[in-house]
């Protein structure tokens, strides 16, 4: 074979090599652009096109005139590095321990990771104010940090501790936990908005319009029917009180009884929602004026007594022998001593006999007793557990009952509040619908939802309201309580210049590893209302545990004063002028 024809086979053997490798090639073009084309373009889409999430802006919430925040947002940073520009890690560490209140060794040990970019935040601490921020930029500014960048964000902000456990919290992640915060979140929150846009390789936006988006839609304002005068004063009053008689807690409630709206709730011990993590213990996490459950004592007498009322049972003037009464196998015994002899049931009321409600009980009987203690709210006592009064806040308790036909002398220690478990919401509820004329009207904290970028309001809580005594028996309750306050075991709950009604009570706390009751250890309470013609405003207080170290403790001696502040300093706010006669008698 000749050289010329070994060429001509070389260029052919070539050219077939080149001409196979270029049909690959084309082939492989055919392939990725028309049958394989999906994979590869949402493959550049990632690396191209960027899409980022709008957070919107959480509702604000107000109390009841709309001028004071209760919580609102304000701007907050979260930081971060981007560990292959972090020139000197443990330097880097040093200088950022005190800024984000870090410890440096947890610091060093997120610098010095793996990964390309690490957050810094630890436990509780991920959001920090505008002052950190300028602080990490001037630092940065000048060489002394490098690969920290900060992350704009909000961050959640209250009153202290004012309300907490009306308003409940936002956590690290920024759930809300508790309070208003959970129950109306879905108002508040918003909605998220996106953005997509066409990037640079250095994630510039190509293009002065973005591909897609859809602006956030900002959380609805919450406008509660909180006073935060009253609810400042409120609480300041029960810190007091808990102080003084070196209680272990309490709770407050004032209400507006015509419309069920509560003015001020406060819980005690209480916790600080920007610091949650380190105030929040098993002692305060729960709302004790909604969730916890206790024997009501003698406020609940003020049940058996509108029934007694309005079955046409009760005469003031007739006459029983106080002191002690028998029922089947007990002997129910009047808080004092030996009683007072013969007395009339109107002084049976004022003196807060338990043997009168004992009597009344049984005149009543218990088909009767067990339909009004449910009328007013509480539930049907022969269940497990009682009725919740629907307040829009979380964890509401219900009560504990007996879960069967109560005994004889079940029923007789019921009358006078002994032996059944209610929370302090369902007796303020109750005894709101004997201020309020006989209705009893569902108990809220919201007023209203506002639109703040519309400046419109949206809506408007109705409460549920039905009769469950007459007008009649109402105001003969409300004049047997206010007798009470003016010459029975609640005259320390008197305001000069108004005629207060009420009622005192002091429950023995019954003894969790067994039957009977704790020595020395009681939940003194009052509730009661003002004016007791027309009232304005129902209050509610309860101490504790006070120590018995300051001698006689009771409703009347603890719990009665500190209401009688509550009433004069909300009487004052809400502009209730004082009655013109009483003050001239006063002079």
């Amino acid at each position: 074979m000749g050289p010329l024809k070994k060429s001509k086979e070389r260029s052919l053997l070539i050219g077939l090599v080149w001409t196979l490798c270029l049909g690959v090639i084309i082939l492989r073009l055919l392939w990725v652009q028309t049958i394989n084309s999906d994979e590869w373009i949402a493959e550049a889409r990632e690396n191209w096109v960027k899409e980022e999430k709008l957070r919107p802006h959480r509702g604000k919430i107000y109390d009841r005139t709309k001028e004071e925040q209760l919580a609102w947002e304000v701007d907050a940073y979260k930081f971060g590095a981007a560990t292959e520009e972090v020139k000197n890690p443990k330097k880097t560490a040093q200088i950022l321990a005190p800024l984000l209140q870090i410890d440096e060794n947890v610091l060093l040990e997120k610098l010095t990771q793996e990964k390309k970019w690490v957050e810094l935040k630890h436990g509780t601490k991920v959001k920090y104010p505008e002052s950190v921020y300028k602080k990490i930029t001037d630092l940065r500014k000048k060489g002394t940090l490098t690969g920290i960048y900060s992350l704009p964000t909000s961050q959640r902000k209250y009153n202290g501790v004012q309300a907490a456990h009306v308003l409940g919290y936002l956590n690290m992640d920024d759930k809300a936990i508790g309070g208003v915060e959970s129950k109306y979140d879905k108002w508040l929150r918003g909605k998220e908005g996106y953005i997509k846009y066409v990037q640079s390789k250095d994630g510039v936006m190509l293009s002065d319009q973005p591909q897609e988006d859809r602006p956030p839609e900002h959380g609805k304002d919450l406008v509660l029917t909180l006073d935060s005068q009253i609810q400042r004063q409120v609480e300041r009053k029960l810190d007091e009180a808990i102080k003084n008689y070196e209680a272990t807690g309490g709770t407050a409630i004032v209400a507006d009884p015509k419309t069920g709206e509560v003015l001020a709730m406060a819980s005690r011990p209480t916790f600080d929602p920007h610091r949650y993590a380190s105030t929040l213990t098993k002692e305060n996490r729960g709302n004790k004026a909604v969730e916890s459950q206790f024997e009501p004592g003698s406020t609940f007498k003020i049940v058996t007594l509108a029934a007694a009322i309005e079955e046409g049972i009760f005469n003031p003037n007739a006459t029983f022998q106080s002191g002690s009464i028998r029922v089947g196998d007990q002997t129910i015994r009047d808080w004092y001593p030996g009683g007072w002899g013969t007395i009339t049931y109107g002084e049976g009321v004022e003196l807060s006999s338990n043997v009168a409600f004992v009597k009344l009980g049984q005149q009543l009987g218990a088909e009767r007793l067990i339909h009004y203690i449910d009328k007013f709210g509480f539930g049907d006592i022969t269940a497990k557990f009682g009725r919740k009064t629907g307040i829009d806040l979380p964890a509401e308790g219900n009560g504990y009952f007996f879960n069967r036909p109560p005994y004889p002398a079940e029923l007789a220690t019921t009358a006078f509040g002994q032996g059944i478990s209610v929370t302090p919401i369902q007796q303020v509820a109750a005894v709101s619908a004997i201020a309020n004329g006989g209705v009893w009207c569902q108990p809220h904290v919201m007023k209203e939802v506002w639109d703040s970028e519309q400046k419109k309001r949206i809506k408007t809580f109705k409460p549920t309201k039905h009769r469950i005594i007459s007008q009649k028996t109402a105001k003969q309750v409300r004049e047997r309580l206010r007798d009470v306050v003016k010459s029975g075991t609640a005259q320390e709950a008197e305001v000069p210049g108004f005629r207060v009604a009420g009622k005192t009570g002091t429950a023995q706390k019954p003894d969790p590893n067994g039957r009977g009751y704790l020595k020395d250890k009681y939940v003194v309470s009052f509730i009661g209302f003002a004016p007791y013609d027309h009232p304005d405003i129902v209050v509610y207080v309860a101490i504790d545990e006070p120590s018995s170290a300051y001698g006689n403790v009771s409703g009347g001696t603890v719990a009665a004063p500190v209401a009688r502040d509550i009433l004069k300093n909300a009487l004052q706010i809400r502009q209730i002028q004082p009655n013109k006669q009483i003050v001239d008698l006063l002079k």
